[in-house]
C-alpha cells in the first residue's frame, strides 16, 4: 500500500488541492459523512424491506426475489462514483476535477460522457444493447455452466462457494482480467474497432468517461462476465468482482496524475497508463496497456512504458459529441456491420 500511497500523495501539490490542509480536510470529512449516510440508508432499507417481495400487478401475483442484491447492484454506483470524484478532487484540486468539468466547464465530449452515464442509470443502454446485439446480451453463463457440468458429470467450479469470499473474488478477478485483456485486444481489431472507437472518441478524461461505451458491445458479452459464470462463480463473487471493476474503471479515467508505482506496473492499471492507451497518435506508440491487471500486458508483449496526464487523447474520426448521442452511436454501429463486408477498415 505504501507504493500506491506514495505516488498518489505526490499526485497534486498542496496549492492545487482546494485550499491546502483545510480544504483537504473538508473534502475527506465530506466523503466520510457521505459514505456513513449511504451505509446508514442501506441498513435501514434492508431492515425494512424483506429479501422477497410478493406483489400483485394487474391481478397477477408475482414474487420479486433477492431484493437486497438488486439494491446493491443498482445502488452501488451511488457509493463508487462520488467516492472516486471526492478522491480525485482531493488530489487534483477543484480546478482540475471532474466535478467542476461536468458541472461548470462542460466540453462537448464531457456532455457525451454524462449523457451515456445517465442513459445507463436509466437502463436505456441495456435495452438498446439487447436490440443491437440481436438478443446476445441475454445469454446466460450460468445456464452454460449447468449444461457443461451435467455433461462432464462434475461441477466445473474454479473456486467453490464454500471458500472465503475474499479468495473467490481474488481468483475470479484474475479470470475477469485475463478475459478482459483479450476482449480489449479484440476490440482494437479491424472488425470490432468501430464499436470500441466510441469509447476512445473522448478527447478529455473525466471519471464518467469509464461509462462511455457503445451499447452494442458484442465482445464484452461473450468474453468477460460469461467466463466467470461458466467457471462457477457465485452470485456474491460476481457482484464484488464487478464492483471492483467499476471502481477501477472510474479511477483509471480520472485526472489524477499518478502511475501507482510498482502496483501500476504489475497489479492494477493506473490513470497515467490508461491515458497512454487512449493516446491520439499511435504511429510511434502502438496501442498497448490493454489490461486492467498489467501483468497480462507484460506476459503478452503489449506493455508500452510510462506516461503522464499531458498526452493528447482521442481518435482521428470526427465526432459531433454533445448530449444528442444517437447520430454517433448509429454511425459507429453501421461502420461495425459494414466492416465485415469490405476489405479496408472504417
Amino acid at each position: 500500500m505504501t507504493e500506491l500511497a506514495a505516488p498518489l500523495a505526490n499526485a497534486a501539490p498542496p496549492d492545487r488541492a482546494g485550499g491546502g490542509l483545510a480544504g483537504r480536510t473538508a473534502i475527506v470529512l465530506g466523503l466520510v459523512v457521505y459514505v456513513a449516510a449511504l451505509l446508514g440508508a442501506w441498513r435501514l432499507l434492508t431492515a425494512i424491506l424483506p429479501d422477497q417481495l410478493h406483489l400483485t400487478l394487474l391481478h397477477h401475483a408475482f414474487t420479486l426475489k433477492e431484493v437486497h442484491r438488486r439494491i446493491v447492484s443498482d445502488g452501488v454506483i451511488f457509493l463508487l462514483l462520488p467516492t472516486v470524484l471526492w478522491i480525485e478532487w482531493l488530489f487534483v484540486g477543484w480546478s482540475g476535477s471532474s466535478v467542476r468539468q461536468l458541472l461548470f466547464a462542460r466540453r462537448a465530449s464531457n456532455k457525451t460522457d454524462l449523457a451515456i452515464f445517465l442513459m445507463g442509470q436509466g437502463h436505456l443502454t441495456d435495452l438498446a444493447g439487447r436490440l443491437l446485439t440481436l438478443g446476445a446480451s441475454m445469454l446466460s453463463g450460468a445456464w452454460i455452466h449447468d449444461r457443461l457440468s451435467a455433461a462432464a458429470g462434475f461441477p466445473l467450479t474454479l473456486v467453490p462457494a464454500s471458500m472465503p469470499l475474499s479468495l473467490q473474488v481474488a481468483a475470479y478477478f484474475g479470470v475477469y482480467s485475463f478475459f478482459d485483456y483479450w476482449t480489449h485486444r479484440l476490440d482494437h481489431s479491424r472488425y470490432f474497432w468501430p464499436l470500441h472507437r466510441y469509447h476512445h472518441s473522448a478527447d478529455d478524461f473525466c471519471v464518467v468517461t469509464a461509462t462511455r461505451q457503445h451499447p452494442a458491445a458484442f465482445t464484452g458479452i461473450f468474453f468477460v462476465n460469461i467466463p466467470m459464470a461458466i467457471l462457477g462463480a457465485s452470485a456474491a463473487a460476481m457482484i464484488y468482482v464487478n464492483v471492483l471493476v467499476v471502481l477501477l474503471g472510474f479511477l483509471i479515467h480520472s485526472r489524477i496524475d499518478t502511475n501507482f508505482g510498482w502496483i501500476g506496473r504489475w497489479i492494477i492499471q493506473s490513470p497515467n497508463h490508461h491515458r497512454l492507451h487512449h493516446v491520439l497518435d499511435i504511429s510511434e506508440q502502438p496501442a498497448g496497456h490493454f489490461a486492467m491487471a498489467p501483468i497480462w500486458d507484460h506476459l503478452f508483449g503489449t506493455w508500452r512504458g510510462e506516461a503522464d496526464q499531458t498526452l493528447v487523447i482521442g481518435v482521428d474520426t470526427q465526432y459531433r459529441h454533445g448530449f444528442w448521442v444517437v447520430p454517433d452511436l448509429a454511425r459507429d454501429y453501421w461502420h461495425f456491420w459494414k466492416g465485415w463486408f469490405q476489405r479496408k477498415p472504417v
